[in-house]
């Protein structure tokens, strides 16, 4: 019986996976991304939400209404949504999975999306 030797490293596989996150949503950072999705894939085995709490900063183009925006989007989403404290962009805010952070960021005046998540609901 022989064993087959492997070459051993993961790496170009995350790495090509992280590229393919960063072609797939460039303006959303990659890194919050996976993050949330492994709090999706975690939260599953535990009762309670199986989304994370995210804290989404999002960025327009110069010139969009904020005000407009926030309104859009209050109307749309089931969770918080103010402009942040420098007044140069959105706030979102509640639990939000993949799916709900790519309807999110669907507005193509979108510039840029940064933000926080935790697997805390409280």
């Amino acid at each position: 019986m022989t064993e087959q030797a492997t070459s051993g490293s993961i790496a170009p596989y995350f790495d090509q996976f992280f590229n393919q996150i960063k072609n797939v949503h460039p303006k959303i950072d990659p890194e919050l991304l996976i993050r949330i999705m492994l709090f999706e894939i975690n939260l599953k085995k535990f009762v309670g939400p199986d989304i994370p709490h995210v804290h989404l900063d999002v960025q327009y183009e110069q010139g969009v209404d904020l005000k407009q925006k926030q309104e859009e989007a209050r109307d749309k989403f089931p969770i918080e949504v103010t402009t942040n404290k420098w007044g140069d962009g959105v706030i979102f805010s509640g639990l939000m999975g993949i799916r709900h952070i790519e309807k999110v960021c669907a507005d193509p005046q979108i510039t840029k999306v940064t933000g926080t998540a935790t697997p805390r609901h409280n």
